[in-house]
């Protein structure tokens, strides 16, 4: 009898993966805190009230980030994926896209979706909660209001070192553990569950963008969830969404770097280009899934109750 998790019913591999997680999670980032106090010379005060004009605790903050990124995105992932399948690389997608054009697309959808985010943002920014959550929703602000301005003391980069350090920080670590974790995993899961790739790619996102605690971004966030959704299951390969995520990170904070009054304010677009984002995006999105060879077939190799005919490869 085949041990392996994805020959279980897809709930049980969920529910496995959230425990997984949350035990993982915890003592990850509980040791991975006590070292970096310890190696650090600071106080665990010190970290708590997060003065990032000190040195050594700005180095220690993002530590802890990076810290805080493998513990709870990438570790939880590679072990579900090792107890899941013989090969648990190619389990999460670490393998060629088909066709390997899915990596020009993704650099192609990420940039021209910029407009389309930023207005997005716009439009979430200006959201409100009904009358009756209004305290609610003046906590929400507050406390986002409060995240933003720790962001902002991250991305204070006063040379080249720095930049590189929150590229790794907040670029590469988040697009290889959050895509592994949330696309690789997850989403493979909820598709596996649903029977249904667009069911289980917007389920994903809106996990993927509730996730990150930002009321005011969750809409740009979830549309880009899509996206990178899309982006992995059409393309059969982690890789474009990897590629995608960094970009959209990476990009972001190149950008602070040269131009730091970006952090307090969204570039301005035309209604034009918006439209011409939005448009492209769509068009691109559609694109992925006529030039799309995943098959069910091929992704869940599972037992006999999952049986799905050539006609509902592509069932949304």
């Amino acid at each position: 009898m085949n041990t392996y998790l994805k020959y279980k019913p897809a709930w049980l591999q969920l529910m496995i993966f959230g425990i997984l997680t949350m035990g993982l999670l915890l003592i990850i980032n509980i040791v991975g805190a006590f070292v970096i106090v310890l190696f650090a010379g600071i106080t665990p005060q010190d970290l708590q009230g997060k003065d990032l004009s000190k040195p050594a605790v700005l180095s220690s903050v993002r530590a802890l980030l990076a810290v805080s990124t493998i513990g709870s995105f990438l570790v939880p992932s590679l072990v579900f994926a090792y107890l899941s399948d013989r090969s648990p690389l190619q389990y999460i997608g670490f393998k060629k896209p088909v066709p390997l054009f899915f990596l020009l697309i993704a650099v192609v959808v990420i940039i021209g979706a910029f407009p389309m985010v930023a207005w997005l943002g716009e439009i979430n920014q200006n959201m409100h909660l009904p009358k009756s959550m209004q305290k609610t929703e003046n906590l929400l602000r507050e406390v986002e209001a409060k995240g933003n301005q720790f962001q902002h003391g991250l991305l204070i980069m006063k040379s080249r070192t720095d930049l590189i350090i929150m590229l790794v920080v907040l670029a590469v670590l988040p697009a290889v553990a959050e895509e592994i974790f949330f696309r690789g995993v997850l989403q493979r899961l909820f598709i596996q569950l649903t029977r249904r790739p667009w069911t289980g790619i917007i389920t994903t996102a809106i996990l993927f963008s509730a996730i990150h605690f930002q009321f005011l971004g969750f809409i740009p966030r979830l549309v880009l969830g899509i996206v990178l959704g899309a982006l992995y299951w059409f393309s059969g390969s982690i890789w474009p969404g990897i590629l995608a995520h960094f970009i959209n990170n990476g990009l972001q904070i190149i950008l602070v770097y040269h131009t730091p009054q970006l952090m307090n304010k969204e570039p301005d677009f035309t209604v034009g280009l918006i439209a011409c984002s939005t448009i492209l995006v769509v068009a691109l999105t559609w694109w992925m899934q006529k030039l799309s060879q995943t098959s069910y077939a091929e992704v869940y190799d599972t037992d006999d109750d999952f049986h799905i005919g050539p006609r509902d490869q592509y069932i949304a």
